[in-house]
């Protein structure tokens, strides 16, 4: 059975209101903080943890209390240590250190704060707390981590192995949820940056959009009958099962208002997008999900059973699926393609694109640099979730969230 871990930064500190470096040091956290805390713990208070460990530091442990939990405490939590930088100002660090900065994503064996550790030392600590805390799981166990989101952002980089150069994932927002899942030796995020308590748009997302950048929010589609049967469903096209007209209609109670609209052209895409935001979405092929083949249709039980999959998906091949259909890399140009061609357009903006589990995951993994042999390392996106994606006025697109269903928590209580 899987072993699942979830890792929630701390809320905000009085540091990280007044845009000061904060790193092993310790702060205490701001009225704001508190409120996003006591937010986050009205979600965890309806889920089973069988072990807690927490940073040693105030702000993580304070927003463990809050949240209602009486954690392990651990150093291997800590956030970095970034030597001569600490307590001092953004503007201080930027002026004196502009250089280092600018290597800062390039160099991960970099001392930061000339004295402090490097990032990839921070990586090492920080995925040795993990592993030891995963090895003290049974299996079908659950564990829950307060710490913080540099070291959070630096064990996923290191699960993910992603290039160095510039940033892939968007910075982690107060109280936000990182969800990790470990099946043997196979680990995967579930989730990313889920602070969906505070709002629809995370800090990272609005943040690029302030800045002239463009948010575009990914939405696969609510469930069908081929989804509940576990059928192959490319571009075989199909309504929406009750239960999905359901979610969408929960996703419309949470995902607030956009600019414009994109849909995929297939029924249960368009349907999806229809009813969360109340007008007609703008058709577009190039959303569609991806082609199956032969293999539209069939049960996914039945192909594994008369052994037509061959290695698929064990093996990482990317095959033309079903013989006849597209491959992950063709799924990843087109909607990229798509994805790019919006930037100028709606600079500033807010777009919504309603998608598919296929198409959404092979963008998400082409924004992260790699190709279909690492796609496992991102779980399933669920029906009706939104990832985030923000693309800043370079036009390097981030991933700002993966996966989230805030509106789909507690619907079948």
């Amino acid at each position: 059975m899987v072993k699942r871990v979830l890792l929630v930064r701390h809320g905000e500190s009085e540091a990280n209101a007044g845009e000061i470096w904060q790193g092993a040091t310790s702060s205490p956290l701001t009225a704001q903080g508190r409120y996003q805390a006591g937010s986050a713990a009205e979600r965890l208070a309806g889920r089973r943890f069988d072990l807690v460990e927490s940073s040693d530091l105030e702000r993580s442990l304070h927003t463990a209390e809050i949240a209602g939990f009486r954690p392990r405490v651990l150093a291997g939590w800590r956030e970095g240590n970034i030597g001569v930088w600490e307590g001092r100002s953004g503007e201080w660090v930027e002026t004196h250190y502009s250089q280092d900065l600018a290597r800062l994503h390039g160099d991960y064996d970099m001392q930061m704060g000339e004295t402090g550790e490097t990032p990839r030392q921070v990586s090492e600590r920080g995925w040795q707390a993990l592993a030891a805390l995963v090895g003290r799981l049974e299996e079908g166990q659950n564990g829950l981590v307060f710490t913080h989101g540099g070291l959070i952002e630096l064990v996923l980089w290191r699960l993910l192995d992603l290039p160095i150069g510039r940033r892939r994932l968007g910075f982690l927002s107060n109280t936000s949820f990182c969800e990790l899942a470990f099946d043997g030796e196979d680990a995967a995020i579930l989730r990313y940056n889920d602070a969906a308590h505070l709002g629809p748009v995370s800090f990272w997302a609005g943040f690029t959009r302030a800045g002239g950048g463009i948010v575009i929010d990914l939405i696969r589609h609510g469930v069908t009958q081929a989804n509940l049967e576990r059928r192959a469903q490319g571009r075989v096209d199909s309504d929406l099962h009750p239960e999905g007209r359901a979610q969408a209609r929960r996703l419309a109670s949470w995902i607030g208002t956009t600019d414009e609209v994109f849909s995929s052209p297939l029924r249960r895409a368009a349907a999806t997008a229809e009813i969360a935001f109340g007008r007609p979405p703008v058709l577009v092929d190039e959303l569609m999900e991806m082609s199956f083949g032969e293999w539209e249709g069939e049960l996914w039980e039945e192909l594994e059973a008369s052994g037509r999959l061959g290695g698929y998906p064990r093996d990482g091949q990317d095959i033309r699926r079903g013989g006849t259909g597209e491959t992950w890399e063709e799924v990843q140009d087109r909607v990229t393609g798509f994805i790019g061609g919006l930037t100028d357009t709606y600079a500033g903006r807010r777009v919504v694109a309603a998608s598919h589990g296929g198409a959404i995951k092979a963008y998400a993994t082409a924004t992260l640099g790699f190709r279909y042999g690492k796609a496992q390392l991102l779980g399933p996106l669920e029906n009706t979730s939104v990832t985030q994606v923000a693309i800043g006025p370079d036009g390097h697109p981030t991933l700002a969230t993966y996966n989230i269903t805030h509106h789909l928590e507690g619907l079948d209580d």
